[in-house]
Order: C-alpha cells, then structure tokens, then sequence
C-alpha cells in the first residue's frame, strides 16, 4: 500500500510539474509575425505608434541594424515589441519590416511617467537592450527613479523582468532644451 501511494503521489507530481511548464512554455502568439505598420497585425488596429528605437546590439553582416523596440498604444494602453530588422525587398532600399520576436504589454502610464526605450543605463554603462518605466523628474539629467524595467534581450529574443533596479537611471531626452 505504501509503495502504491507512492507511486500514485510520483504520478501527480510529474503530472502537475508538465501541465506547469507547458502553460510557461506557450509561445506569444504574435511572435513570428511580420508587418510595416502595427494595424496589419490583427486584434492591433487600435493601436498607435507612440516610439522606437534601434538596439544598439549587434549588426548583420552587412553592417544594419539587427533589432529594434517599438511602443505602441491606445486609449487603454501600451505593448512593447521586440523586432528583429527585416529588408522590405518590396519597397525598396533602406525600407524595413519587422518580425516580432517577444512583446509585453505595458500598463497606461500615470501622468508623471514615461517609457524609456534603449536610452537607459545601467551604472553608468549605457545598456541599449534595457525599457523601463520611470517617474519624469524634468530637472534632472538622468531619471533614477525607475518603477519597472526589461532586458531586450536579442540573444534569446524574449523580454525578461529586471528585478534589481537600482542602479538603472534612464536619460531625460528634453534635458536642458
């Protein structure tokens, strides 16, 4: 009896541990999706293009840009998209595609927030792959107070939660203007 309980109890437990990775392993449904402009990608038509920007993390071997960050929003709220560049073959020369790799979806930010695409540091080391969400200090250079961050990260191409965020400070592009 004992030895069927513990079987029985090994059963469950591998049961339940695959039914959780399984749920962790789904893949985002837009990845792999291609498009110019966002409205192309269905069930994203009411979204805008708020801002983007290149990663400065690697480059093809034709010397381009290899990905990019995109916000997008509407009147609810925003999706940040990891892109990988692609040639628009059909539009001709120095016109791209993009092929979503990873996305998050954002919050509407307050009033007093704003998101920093591929303008942040970390230290002082200026990290292209970082986003993050930080509170507007207008007097200042660098926002330091940072409310919630990401790694772009183009090795794996996901988005992964920064949990330490204290030494991230995102630059204030109307500084001193």
């Amino acid at each position: 009896m004992r030895y069927l309980t513990s079987v029985l109890f090994a059963v469950l437990a591998i049961c339940s541990w695959s039914s959780f990775s399984a749920i962790q392993d789904q893949k985002n449904p837009l990845y792999g999706k291609i498009f110019r402009e966002i409205n192309e990608i269905p069930g994203l038509g009411s979204y805008g293009h708020a801002s983007g920007a290149v990663i400065d993390a690697g480059k093809s071997a034709s010397g381009d840009y290899r990905f990019a960050a995109g916000y997008y929003t509407n009147d609810k709220n925003g999706i940040c998209i990891l892109n990988e560049l692609l040639d628009d073959k059909e539009n001709g020369k120095g016109q791209v595609k993009y092929k979503i790799l990873d996305t998050i979806n954002i919050p509407k930010l307050k009033s007093n927030e704003q998101l920093s695409l591929c303008n942040c540091r970390l230290g002082n080391k200026v990290d292209s792959e970082i986003v993050a969400i930080s509170v507007v200090e207008e007097n200042k250079e660098y926002f330091d107070q940072i409310v919630k961050a990401w790694r772009l990260n183009t090795k794996t191409g996901k988005i992964s939660p920064i949990q330490n965020t204290k030494t991230i400070n995102c630059a204030n592009e109307g500084y001193g203007i």
